[in-house]
């Protein structure tokens, strides 16, 4: 019973400092990779950053004050899922410099649109994801380059 109860608590991680530490790399490494963004792209990215980093601490302090000790991947499956994901948004951010921000954001966001869906392949399913690939990517596009005049990824034959 007791060597049950051990390797258990061996596979359970600080949940809170491995989030809070993740996040505040992840912070830093924005914060310094788009500072020569436009003024209206900075204000944006910069007050992201700042939330990041505040909520990023605040998880931390929790971590030593109030751990909480959880297993990550429940399952194979799970972890599985959370690989394939990760897989998904690398090629992503290969393609982007290579096929540029449009073609390779409708790809993917359609491509993970399908991925967390229940039915994946149902026609019903893949009929909404394209429909919601089309606005939210579309969006974003004007959004960041049109109105906050971001320098969005363009492909690398057209420069």
């Amino acid at each position: 019973m007791k060597n049950e109860t051990r390797e258990q608590d061996k596979k359970r991680l600080n949940s809170d400092l491995i989030v809070g530490t993740f996040s505040l790399a992840l912070g830093a490494l924005v914060y310094f990779s788009t500072r020569e963004l436009s003024r209206f792209g900075g204000v944006f990215v910069d007050y992201v950053v700042i939330a990041l980093v505040a909520l990023s601490a605040i998880v931390l302090v929790k971590g030593f004050i109030k751990p909480e000790y959880i297993i990550f991947f429940d399952s194979v499956v799970e972890r599985n899922n959370v690989l394939v994901g990760i897989c998904i948004l690398l090629l992503y951010l290969i393609a982007l410099p290579i096929i540029g921000f449009l073609p390779s954001s409708y790809t993917f966001y359609f491509c993970f649109n399908l991925y967390l869906a229940d039915d994946r392949f149902t026609k019903k399913n893949i009929l909404s994801s394209m429909l919601l690939t089309v606005v939210v990517v579309t969006a974003f596009y004007f959004i960041f380059h049109g109105f906050l005049e971001v320098p969005l990824p363009r492909s690398m034959w057209s420069e």
